[in-house]
């Protein structure tokens, strides 16, 4: 089979909607539960399935790099189709800060190649190569343990994900996305350390640090008062704020319910729909949703950068979805809110 056929026949290969969401409802499911497991600095294993859900499912490749994948023989030009809700920007725009600083034990090097901070979002990309090692992403009990820490410490992030494709059996490249809980909370310019423990059945430690400059633009931040309830004044949802940036749109809300909810731990968690105001519908993969604080009161989202800040954005949560797209709202559905930005 040449290339063309190649990448024709993944063309062809079905993927169920199913697959690509699993990575958002499994984060939902974990703010959630962030209650009872607040420490998510550090991770072992990798997010990783058969080569082709893998690169779809993959929340992020970043353009450079995936510039210097598409010089591999068929995987590359599928690799470099999966970006990260920003890529279009960072690659137009040359927003990364190329890294390319390695450590290296017992045959295996872990290299930060690139990484983009904007004060709301972090992105950092780290690929791992085998001298004859071969790095297998199916042996979670080899892969070892990868984690960042900013300015010292794990970061505080309302959501975050790392994934993570086989290029070839001795070579892994590896994306870390966090959004920072509070907007700048770490200031113009980090320190982000990337440690890696017992890499691949390699034994020992690896670290790569290195300072890292906040993107130099005009960051476009509204503060909302906006408000709506449900008939029976169950719950309450607030607009605090939306933040316009390179790296994403962020939308920070608030949801009020009875302190019974805290009490017995059954407080809600919601998906989310936005709308901006020429009807483009962010949702699924389009959307990312975690929570500040305790039990899903502090809300984020987080949505694709704009070109232009649109007129007002329309924000609707639901619990599922019908086959035909309608979305089933039952009591909740008197908290749709439209946000005018002013």
């Amino acid at each position: 089979m040449d290339k063309e056929e190649f990448n024709q026949s993944i063309d062809d290969i079905p993927v169920s909607v199913e697959s690509l969401m699993q990575r958002e409802k499994m984060a939902m499911f974990q703010a959630k539960k962030k209650i009872k497991h607040r420490n998510v600095g550090k991770y072992s294993g990798l997010i990783a399935s058969v080569l082709c859900i893998s690169l779809l499912g993959t929340g992020f490749v970043s353009p450079t790099f995936a510039q210097t994948l598409s010089k591999i023989p068929y995987i590359g030009p599928i690799y470099s189709q999966f970006h990260d809700m920003a890529a279009g920007k960072i690659e137009q725009e040359e927003l990364a800060t190329i890294i390319e600083r390695q450590d290296e034990h017992n045959g295996i090097t872990m290299a930060v190649k690139e990484a983009v901070y904007d004060g709301g979002r972090l992105i950092v990309t780290v690929e791992y190569k085998g001298k004859g090692t071969h790095l297998d992403l199916g042996d979670e009990a080899k892969i070892g343990n990868r984690y960042i820490t900013i300015n010292g410490e794990e970061p505080h992030v309302a959501t975050g994900t790392v994934t993570s494709d086989s290029i070839n059996a001795n070579n892994v490249v590896e994306s870390h996305q966090f959004t920072i809980t509070n907007y700048d909370e770490y200031g113009d310019t980090i320190n982000v350390s990337v440690y890696g423990e017992n890499l691949f059945g390699g034994k020992g430690k690896w670290n790569v640090s290195f300072p890292l400059e906040k993107l130099d633009e005009n960051t476009q931040k509204f503060t909302s008062n906006v408000q709506v309830q449900t008939e029976d004044d169950l719950f309450t949802l607030k607009v605090k704020q939306v933040i316009f940036s390179s790296l994403s749109t962020r939308i920070d809300l608030n949801l009020d319910y009875p302190i019974e909810m805290d009490e017995n731990d059954t407080w809600p968690w919601f998906n989310y729909v936005v709308t901006d105001d020429d009807g483009n519908v962010f949702k699924d993969l389009k959307l990312q949703s975690g929570q500040i604080g305790k039990n899903g009161h502090g809300i984020v989202l987080v949505i694709p950068p704009f070109e232009n800040v649109p007129k007002f954005l329309t924000i609707q949560p639901f619990f599922n979805e019908a086959p035909n797209g309608i979305l089933k709202n039952n009591e909740i559905h008197k908290l749709k809110v439209n946000i005018p930005i002013k």
